[in-house]
């Protein structure tokens, strides 16, 4: 079947046809002549007797937006998985490939790598391969590199996200982020808040008069400006653009930097002032053209909620 002639080999290639015409597969007959499959192939191809394949012909591929699009059934979730290429041969191997593999889908994948199912579980990179990953990286998606840069891609992600918004699809997602999201702060992970000049003035003006203060206070998921421990007092300072005080702005106001009207601000802040209330605090809302008119406020508020008289301390 095989002669070595020195250091090279003789194949019976009338055996080999032989075989391959009565129906053996050319990975079968490289397994019997111990040598690789595309030595056995060239062989066929020199007589040119290879069989050949058409698979595709077999599948139902549709054109859909200048793709093909073959579809077959998720191993796991037993769902219908899309597979697309721009090539139709490609569309057709990468079908049979993800078949042949037992390929999920994606959602399967990814959930199936959660936990000791993730490759990477536990384990931690070396200095070394950071060093390699960072060098690897340095200058990829940065500038014109950046895919994002090319105003048809930005244009076409931007289309496609609103396709999403409009049809419904993310608002689960949405909702999930935002129950994700509150939960980490019922938490305590999320410390940080950003602070205003104005909120810093009045806390270092509280300071001054001998009270405790905390700022960003959390209460529930929602981050409170000031809390006074000691009256169970919290204050929320509301700017007049941020919040669009009703004594300046009509409730059809639309709010650019928040990308709201005045009224979806002020139902917004109900459910916070709310939300406080309910928890057993006491609450004062200060507004910024209401401290501006009236030095005294921060002192009325104090007296309100306290028997003992406060007065301002005097400037340094």
């Amino acid at each position: 079947m095989k002669k070595s002639m020195g250091n090279k080999i003789h194949l019976d290639e009338n055996k080999i046809l032989e075989k391959y015409l009565s129906g053996k597969s050319s990975l079968v007959l490289s397994s019997e002549f111990n040598v690789s499959k595309p030595t056995i192939l060239k062989i066929l191809k020199r007589h040119n007797v290879t069989r050949k394949r058409n698979r595709c012909a077999s599948l139902n591929i549709i054109e859909k937006d200048d793709f093909y699009v073959v579809e077959r059934v998720c191993p796991t979730c037993k769902k219908t998985v899309l597979t697309k290429s721009k090539n139709k041969t490609i569309a057709c191997r990468n079908h049979y490939n993800k078949i042949e593999k037992n390929i999920e889908c994606k959602k399967c994948s990814l959930e199936s790598q959660i936990g000791t199912g993730n490759p990477f579980y536990r384990k931690k990179h070396t200095k070394k391969t950071k060093k390699e990953i960072s060098k690897s990286r340095k200058g990829k998606g940065m500038g014109a590199n950046n895919s994002m840069a090319n105003p048809k891609h930005r244009k076409k992600a931007s289309e496609n996200l609103k396709k999403k918004w409009l049809s419904g699809d993310m608002e689960h997602a949405r909702k999930i982020m935002s129950d994700k999201l509150k939960e980490t702060r019922r938490l305590g992970k999320i410390k940080s808040n950003i602070t205003s000049k104005k909120e810093k003035e009045i806390s270092f003006f509280l300071k001054k008069m001998g009270l405790k203060v905390i700022t960003a206070y959390r209460v529930d998921s929602k981050i409170c400006d000031i809390f006074l421990p000691n009256l169970n007092l919290i204050i929320e300072y509301f700017g007049d653009y941020w919040h669009c005080n009703p004594l300046k702005y009509d409730e059809n106001y639309f709010n650019k930097k928040k990308n709201m009207t005045a009224k979806e601000i002020w139902d917004y802040d109900k459910l916070k002032i709310d939300l406080i209330k309910n928890n057993g605090y006491n609450l004062e809302v200060i507004w910024e053209s209401e401290l501006k008119h009236n030095n005294d406020k921060i002192i009325t508020i104090l007296n309100k909620h306290d028997t003992k008289q406060y007065f301002a301390p005097e400037r340094s």
